[in-house]
């Protein structure tokens, strides 16, 4: 691993579902120490073998000078697999488009004043997406028939510049 001052995150440890323990960029092991039942996980290494680490002021936050710790959950075989899936190039080809084609609708709708949803539960959070995007949409269309886009040989009549 090259020089840096960079703290080490997570995603510099290696999974390793077989044996569901964390690998340091320096080869030490991080096991599982604990399991709740929500499923969330614990993983630590001992204090001494931290200390000896190399990468130790770069990994090692801790103020009361414990070991590394890093909790996880049991989607983290999940997790890997979409890394491994989204350093391909073809992923990579595919996911660039999303910042053309949905990231700047999202963008739009929050400009327009969307913030939060103000229901609880699937059914009535979907209902209200719903009414969002229908209201976008409406926005779009209306500025596209102003505009000429739409029917050019009537954008001259009667059009309210109001929307």
């Amino acid at each position: 691993m090259a020089s840096s001052d960079r703290k080490l995150v997570k995603a510099d440890f290696d999974y390793q579902e077989a044996d569901n323990t964390f690998t340091y960029p320096e080869g030490q092991i991080l096991t599982m120490k604990r399991e709740s039942q929500d499923g969330s996980r614990v993983y630590q290494d001992s204090s001494k073998v931290c200390a000896a680490c190399p990468l130790h002021s770069r990994c090692c936050q801790s103020v009361i000078r414990e070991a590394r710790m890093i909790s996880s959950d049991n989607k983290e075989p999940l997790r890997q697999q979409m890394n491994v899936k989204m350093e391909q190039q073809s992923s990579k080809d595919i996911y660039s488009k999303r910042k053309v084609i949905v990231e700047p609708v999202f963008g739009q709708i929050k400009n327009s004043g969307f913030r939060g949803f103000s229901v609880r539960g699937k059914e009535k959070v979907a209902g209200e997406f719903s009414l969002v995007c229908a209201a976008h949409n409406f926005k779009k269309i209306a500025k596209a028939i102003i505009t000429g886009l739409i029917r050019p040989e009537f954008s001259n009549y009667g059009t309210s510049q109001a929307i």
